[in-house]
C-alpha cells in the first residue's frame, strides 16, 4: 500500500483477526506479528521516532491528528478491545518484540469484559508480560501524544483512499466474516449492520475494480477456508449481480447473504470441518446440517432479512430440487439462491482446501456442466461467459515469458484483456507502468497464454 502507517496498522489488525481463527502461537498468527514488527522497525528507522502511537476517538483510529478510515473498518476488534480497557490509545516502543506483539494478540482474543479503570488495564498488560506496549488515556486527555503540530483530530479523513484499495476492501469483508463466525460460535448477537455496510463498500469498488478484488482469490494470507470462501463468494456475487443488471439494493442484499451464507459452519467442530481424511457417516451428516444451523441462527437475529435466511438454507440445494438439507416448503426457487449455489460450488472447486488441490476454472466448469440437474442451465451459461476460463484477477504467463493479471473478459474466453505486471526479463512493474493488452486483438500465434498462475510471484 502507498500509506505505510495504514499498512502497519492493518497488519496488526489482520494478525488479531487471524488469532481469533487459530490457536496461540499458530504459524499464521506468528507470521503477522513478525511482519508487523519488521514494518514497525522500518518506520522507526525512516521517521526517526521512538514510538508508534495509535489513538482512538469515537470508534475511529487517529494517527498524527488524522482520522484513518480504512484501518478503522478493518480494525473493529482492536478498537473494541481498547474500549474494554478504557483507554484512548496504544503506543508501541521501538524495542517492541515479536513475542510481545503475540501476547497482545492473545490478550485481544481473550479479553471479554470491560475493566473498571485504565490503571486496571495497565496492570493487566504487566501481568501478561506486555512491557514495550503502553496504554494512554482518552485522546482529549492526551493533547501532546501522537498529534501532529497544528492538526485537528478530524482533518484528512481518508475515505477516498479506502475506496481505492483492494487490500482494504477485501480485508474489511474478511474481518466482518471472521467476527460473524466468532460471534456465532460464542452465541453472541451478529453484527448484521456491519455486513450490510461492507457490502456497499464492495459494490462501489467492484463497479470499476473487480479484477483488483479478485486477485485475492488465491492470496496466501486469506486461506482460512470457510472465512475466505465466504469473502470470495460475496465478491463474485456482487460482480454477477452487476452483470445481470440487478438493482443496487438487490446486489447489496445478495452480497450480505453471501457473507453470512456459511455461518452455520461455526457450530461444527473444526476437527471435522477441516479434516483431511475421509469423513465418517456421522461427520458427513453434521457437515450437511450446517445450512439448517445457519438459517436457524440468522432467524434468531433481529436485523436479518429473508434473503439472508434463504441463502443460508438453500446454497446446497440443487436446481432439480435435490441437495441438502431437505428443502422446506417455504424455500421457493429463486434466481438469488440459484446464483449463490453456482458461485458457492465454483469457488469451492477452484480454491485450495485442506483435503484437495485447486482446480482450474476450466476444470471446474467441466464438472459443473456435466452435473446434470444441479444448476440452472441458463444462469450457469451466463456465469461461465462472464467469468471466463481465465477469470479477472487471476495471473497468467504469456508465451514471451511475461506475467500478466487478467483485467477483463475479452471477445473469446481464452483471449482475455490483461495487464502486464512482470516483464519477460523479470522486472516487476508498478501500477503506473503496467500496460493493458487485449489478447483478442492480437494474432494468437504471436502472443498467447501458456499457463494459469496462483500468483505472479510463482515461478
Amino acid at each position: 500500500m502507498d500509506n505505510p502507517v495504514n499498512d502497519i496498522i492493518i497488519l496488526l489488525c489482520k494478525g488479531i483477526a487471524h488469532r481469533r481463527l487459530y490457536f496461540s502461537g499458530h504459524p499464521k498468527v506468528r507470521n503477522y506479528a513478525t511482519t508487523f514488527v519488521a514494518r514497525l522497525q522500518e518506520y522507526f528507522r525512516v521517521s526517526r521516532r521512538k514510538e508508534f502511537f495509535i489513538g482512538v476517538v469515537d470508534g475511529h483510529f487517529i494517527f498524527d491528528g488524522q482520522r484513518l478510515f480504512g484501518p478503522t473498518v478493518v480494525g473493529r476488534q482492536l478498537i473494541a478491545f481498547m474500549e474494554l480497557l478504557r483507554c484512548g490509545g496504544i503506543s508501541f516502543d521501538e524495542k517492541v518484540t515479536v513475542d510481545t506483539v503475540s501476547r497482545l494478540m492473545d490478550l485481544v482474543d481473550s479479553q471479554k469484559t470491560k475493566l473498571d479503570s485504565l490503571a486496571d488495564a495497565r496492570e493487566l498488560f504487566k501481568k501478561n508480560g506486555i512491557e514495550t506496549i503502553s496504554l494512554a488515556g482518552h485522546y482529549d486527555q492526551q493533547p501532546s501524544v501522537g498529534r501532529g503540530e497544528g492538526k485537528k483530530a478530524w482533518e484528512g479523513e481518508e475515505t477516498g483512499g479506502f475506496l481505492q484499495s483492494p487490500t482494504l476492501i477485501y480485508q474489511a469483508v474478511f474481518d466482518v466474516v471472521t467476527r460473524a463466525h466468532g460471534d456465532a460460535a460464542g452465541d453472541r448477537e451478529l453484527d448484521i449492520d456491519s455486513a450490510r455496510s461492507v457490502s456497499e463498500f464492495m459494490l462501489r469498488f467492484t463497479q470499476t475494480n473487480f479484477a483488483d478484488v479478485m486477485q485475492y482469490i488465491h492470496y496466501p494470507d486469506y486461506d482460512s477456508y470457510t472465512v475466505g470462501h465466504s469473502v470470495r463468494v460475496s465478491s463474485l456475487a456482487v460482480y454477477m449481480g452487476m452483470q445481470l443488471s440487478w438493482p443496487e439494493e438487490e446486489i447489496m442484499s445478495l452480497a450480505t447473504a453471501a457473507i453470512l451464507h456459511d455461518v452455520g459452519k461455526s457450530k461444527i467442530d473444526a476437527e471435522i470441518l477441516y479434516k483431511t481424511d475421509a469423513l465418517t457417516t456421522e461427520e458427513y451428516r453434521l457437515i450437511q446440517n450446517h445450512p439448517r444451523l445457519g438459517a436457524e441462527l440468522l432467524l434468531s437475529q433481529q436485523d436479518t432479512s429473508a434473503i439472508d435466511v434463504a441463502a443460508s438454507w438453500g446454497h446446497h440445494q440443487r436446481h432439480d430440487g435435490r441437495g441438502y438439507p431437505s428443502r422446506p416448503a417455504w424455500l421457493q426457487p429463486s434466481p438469488v439462491i440459484d446464483l449463490l449455489q453456482i458461485i458457492d460450488v465454483f469457488e469451492a472447486l477452484t480454491a485450495v482446501r485442506p483435503y484437495k488441490i485447486a482446480l482450474t476454472p476450466q476444470q471446474a466448469f467441466s464438472i459443473m456442466i456435466n452435473d446434470h440437474g444441479a444448476f440452472d442451465p441458463a444462469l450457469l451459461a451466463l456465469f461461465i461467459s462472464r467469468i471466463g476460463i481465465y477469470p479477472p484477477g487471476t495471473y497468467v504467463q504469456l508465451s514471451n515469458g511475461a506475467i500478466a493479471m487478467v483485467h477483463a473478459i475479452g471477445n473469446r474466453l481464452d483471449r482475455p484483456r490483461v495487464r502486464i505486471v512482470k516483464t519477460e526479463s523479470g522486472a516487476v512493474l508498478g501500477k503506473d507502468q503496467q500496460r493493458e493488452l487485449d489478447l483478442g486483438r492480437i494474432a494468437p500465434e504471436s502472443l498467447y497464454i501458456t499457463r494459469l498462475l496462483l500468483s505472479y510471484l510463482e515461478e
